[in-house]
């Protein structure tokens, strides 16, 4: 197996284990961060949200975007993580992530529809991961500007009460909650990406509350 199509088994089999983690609302978050320990996220979870595999098959680029509004606090959080190949390195991917609180206006939702439209009020951080040795260092990166459209194409439905710990790289999520979702296309854009027909989905937490932890590992 070349390494190229190693990286887009990776990110099918990630895409897989999130599917399952991530289709949840979004909510107010809180950030605890340090230069010499992990930063943390938590995402409290309750109201409508979107959710998509981010994916781009012209730089190997694959991950998961999430955001939503938080009906109780009224507040509107973005999560989200993709890696990409080095192509200079086959050992080396290059994680980008980031999560924290937006504009409300940034987001509109319904039942069928949805439309983020924003730059990131915080910075992202940038991860370069060796596959291989699982070594990484991590620093701030760039603000990650977002335009997508989802749209409700009827294929599939959920219905999930979970409880699950995902880590990948220097990230590691743990989710608890209930939620329903349908499937749906998204299109637009993400920062030197284009997304063209990726699966997302439309989640309703039904008036439950879920919790979120999103932990970014303090570099070794």
């Amino acid at each position: 197996m070349n390494t190229k199509t190693k990286f887009l088994s990776i990110g099918i089999t990630l895409s897989a284990a999130l599917c399952l983690t991530l289709l949840a609302s979004q909510a107010g978050a809180g950030r605890v961060q340090s230069a010499h320990a992990p930063t943390v996220t938590k995402i409290r979870v309750n109201g409508l949200s979107s959710d998509t595999f981010l994916f781009d098959g012209d730089t190997g680029t694959n991950g998961f975007l999430n955001v939503g509004r938080d009906e109780i606090a009224n507040t509107t959080t973005i999560d989200f993580s993709y890696a990409t190949p080095d192509t200079a390195d086959p050992e080396i991917v290059i994680l980008v992530q980031g999560s924290g609180e937006i504009p409300n206006s940034a987001f509109t939702t319904s039942a069928t529809t949805a439309h983020l439209a924003v730059t990131t009020p915080f910075p992202s951080h940038r991860c370069v991961v060796n596959i291989i040795t699982a070594v990484f260092v991590c620093d701030d990166g760039d603000p990650i500007t977002f335009d997508l459209t989802w749209v409700k194409n009827g294929f599939a439905s959920i219905h999930e009460k979970t409880q699950r710990t995902e880590t990948y790289g220097p990230v590691t999520t743990k989710f608890k909650g209930e939620y329903v979702s349908v499937a749906a296309n998204v299109n637009g854009t993400w920062t030197g990406h284009i997304a063209s027909d990726m699966f997302g989905n439309l989640v309703d937490s039904k008036g439950n509350t879920n919790i979120r932890e999103i932990t970014l590992a303090a570099n070794p």
